[in-house]
């Protein structure tokens, strides 16, 4: 399997990037926002630091 291949299936799991947009939360105290794109990844940003896609939950560092 190429690297850009396991990149993307790793990206393509939620719960995978909800515990990685949790942590990063803590780090910074803020909240981020998961957004899911079209080819079925996911990304996380600081809340209003969005990129396109659609918001699919907000993590808290509480």
């Amino acid at each position: 399997m190429s690297c850009a291949c396991q990149n993307k299936r790793l990206a393509s799991e939620l719960e995978r990037i909800s515990k990685l947009a949790r942590k990063m939360a803590i780090i910074e105290q803020c909240v981020t926002e998961i957004r899911k794109h079209s080819d079925g990844t996911y990304s996380f940003n600081k809340l209003g630091y969005g990129s396109k896609g659609e918001v699919v939950e907000y993590r808290h560092y509480l």
